[in-house]
């Protein structure tokens, strides 16, 4: 990360996605993309926190910065904005903001290389933070 770089640390709860998020990840489309703009070779689904409410004007902050889009190359599939990030201090992922109508306001998706509830044992309701470079 470049030393100009804004880095925005907010903290949510663990919690569980709907499971649409693992076929999404695994199209080739969007696959391509993650590996292409983010540098990352997504593992099917993401990592989904309910953002703190103290830190809810933090996560306004990101939504409002220009990110990395992922473009739909189908028709029925949304954009979404992403952003560099680390989980916990330990796990390089990004942060997906899908750009639907009525998508949950403290809801952020995270994609990584790896299983993050599994490398971090984190289970629903457990607290992490993550640090998101605009």
């Amino acid at each position: 990360m470049s030393g100009k770089q804004k880095t925005i640390r907010l903290r949510g709860t663990v919690i569980s996605g709907t499971g649409e998020a693992g076929g999404i990840t695994e199209l080739g489309w969007v696959k391509k993309q993650f590996v292409e703009k983010l540098g990352i070779h997504p593992y099917p689904g993401t990592f989904n926190i309910k953002v703190l409410s103290e830190d809810m004007a933090k996560l306004n902050t990101i939504r409002q910065a220009k990110g990395i889009e992922i473009t739909p190359l189908k028709a029925g599939y949304c954009p979404g904005l992403s952003f560099l990030a680390l989980v916990d201090g330990k796990i390089k992922g990004a942060v997906i903001i899908p750009c639907v109508p009525n998508y949950p306001a403290a809801q952020l998706e995270i994609i990584a290389a790896e299983n993050v509830r599994q490398a971090l044992s984190v289970k629903d309701g457990d607290v992490v933070e993550v640090e998101v470079y605009l």
